[in-house]
């Protein structure tokens, strides 16, 4: 899908559409035009899990969890990219560092199609990525937040760093490489997901027409959520590869 072919708002829609999320903290590293570029080939979205969807913290009674708003932003961006891709699922997982049940319970609510867990070398998962599914690094939309993800981070086609009040220094440092298009104004925990989903599908101009389409479960929603629910998520640890 070509930048042309993503549709998005005209320039003034565009800034419209972007103040919120500045207002909010977000910081556009890249040109709105290059990420609107990058989007334009994304064909899957893979998600970091502790600082993402959470705030990170956890212990043994209360392992790190997800919010509702999160889910739905997973949702929505899905349903999106299955009108615009003609009845394609994109391909959609979990990445992460820790053995975390609550990711995978996620992952088979929501039929992601692949949890890798237990993942410290995380660059061993993409690669994986790509042999096993055929989903070449430069699809992927990658949403992190840490140190760990940078590996991953310095080879996806479109990276989204979720702030972290904590590490200044993080965001500077991922910047200045050149590992991120957008930083959010949402630290995880406080629906960052939710706000990234939010933001592409503004970029795009398609968040009307998507929650349209959602919110009176119009038939495209119920062909949408059908396909989605035949499928089944594959969970990987690194003993699998």
């Amino acid at each position: 899908m070509s930048e042309r072919e993503l549709g998005g708002p005209g320039m003034d829609q565009t800034e419209r559409a972007l103040a919120p999320f500045r207002a909010g903290g977000a910081a556009l590293v890249a040109p709105v035009g290059d990420i609107r570029a990058r989007l334009a080939g994304v064909r899957a979205f893979l998600f970091d899990w502790d600082g993402v969807f959470n705030t990170g913290s956890k212990s043994a009674d209360s392992p790190s969890g997800f919010s509702e708003a999160d889910s739905m932003g997973t949702n929505l961006l899905r349903f999106a990219w299955w009108l615009r891709d003609q009845g394609k699922i994109p391909f959609t997982g979990i990445l992460t560092g820790q053995d975390n049940p609550t990711a995978v319970r996620l992952a088979e609510r929501e039929r992601f199609q692949v949890v890798y867990r237990g993942f410290l070398n995380k660059r061993a998962a993409l690669d994986d990525l790509q042999t096993r599914f055929d989903v070449r690094p430069e699809q992927v939309c990658f949403l992190f937040d840490d140190v760990l993800d940078f590996g991953v981070a310095e080879r996806c086609g479109l990276r989204i760093l979720v702030r972290n009040g904590g590490a200044p220094l993080l965001a500077q440092h991922a910047e200045h490489e050149g590992l991120c298009e957008y930083v959010t104004g949402r630290e995880g925990g406080s629906h960052a997901v939710r706000e990234t989903a939010e933001f592409l599908l503004g970029l795009t101009g398609d968040y009307r027409h998507v929650v349209t389409e959602r919110a009176s479960h119009s038939d495209r929603y119920r062909q949408y959520l059908d396909q989605r629910n035949q499928g089944a998520v594959v969970v990987l640890s690194p003993g699998d590869l």
